[in-house]
């Protein structure tokens, strides 16, 4: 989505799935947030180390700089900068993408434009699981993929009633990655290969390759979220759907997904009021409006009594 000189649009933080990322973008400036509300703002400027160059040496290189965060309650809050940048032109360039912000709130979410998707795939091609995406077919070559995660290494918040005593977290543990590390076992043992895909629309998708070009004109149908959810083995299948469940609230953030799945996610969703507050104006459609307003509901009383001084 282009307004006049912005450039607006949304990117999947996969590998592991963590939600999608919202970017809106200037000539000179870009921000982004994973929620909708905090913004981090970057702008570009000249390098500071060619400040003490001579006037015949090459052109300034020209880099992004982390400026500050900013949110439509308090504004923008910037952090320190080297005194060597030119920060009032910086300055100048935040407040611009600031007001633009403002004036794009109401078009969240923005629409997704990764449709470069690589799959680790099964002995016969068939998708399980999505370790990257872009939008620029010319990375594609360079990207290096790795294998699924199901949670970053240090998170230990997966736990699913189906893994056994040894794969559960033990007392006191919180970093004990079992779960998580029992699921990635499941989607390794599985995956044969890695294929990169264009998605065309909806489900479907054709293989491509190192640059993006089409091989073949058969079509792939790709599971409706980040993972194959039916598995063979029972065992593996319940796993999944758990984890699915746990992951919820940041899968609602996906399209297009069904009426049927969106309505069994927001069910799922509901029973992590706290994550379905923090992304909710990321939700691209709602089922069931009443059931995920209540859970915000519950969300900032939760929060209201977690930050009540005490007696």
């Amino acid at each position: 989505m282009t307004t006049s000189n912005a450039r607006c649009f949304a990117v999947r933080r996969v590998n592991p799935y963590e939600g999608v990322l919202q970017v809106l973008a200037l000539p000179v400036a870009r921000a982004y947030s994973a929620d909708g509300v905090t913004w981090q703002i970057q702008v570009q400027a000249a390098r500071p180390d060619h400040t003490w160059r001579s006037l015949g040496d090459a052109m300034p290189v020209r880099q992004f700089f982390n400026f500050g965060l900013w949110d439509a309650e308090r504004g923008l809050h910037r952090v320190p900068a080297n005194p060597l940048l030119d920060i009032g032109a910086m300055s100048k360039a935040a407040a611009e993408l600031t007001d633009t912000l403002q004036t794009l709130a109401d078009r969240l979410p923005f629409p997704l434009i990764d449709r470069y998707e690589c799959w680790s795939v099964d002995r016969v091609g068939r998708p399980v699981a999505l370790l990257a995406t872009t939008e620029d077919a010319s990375l594609i070559a360079r990207l290096r993929v790795s294998g699924w995660q199901a949670t970053r290494r240090a998170d230990g918040c997966f736990v699913a009633p189906s893994c056994t005593d040894q794969d559960a977290p033990a007392p006191g543990r919180p970093d004990n990655r079992g779960c998580a590390e029992r699921l990635e076992r499941i989607i390794r043992d599985k995956g044969a290969d890695k294929i990169w895909f264009e998605r065309l629309g909806d489900r479907q998708a054709r293989r491509v390759g190192p640059t993006g070009e089409p091989l073949g004109a058969a079509t792939t149908a790709l599971p409706p979220l980040i993972l194959d959810t039916e598995p063979d083995d029972p065992a593996a299948r319940r796993l999944i759907l758990e984890y699915v469940d746990w992951l919820a609230p940041r899968l609602l953030l996906l399209d297009p997904l069904s009426d049927d799945l969106r309505g069994r996610l927001e069910q799922a969703a509901c029973r992590r009021a706290a994550e379905i507050e923090a992304v909710f104006r990321l939700i691209p459609r709602i089922i069931d409006v009443a059931a995920l307003s209540a859970a915000r509901v519950e969300a900032r009383l939760r929060r209201a009594g977690a930050t009540a001084p005490s007696t």
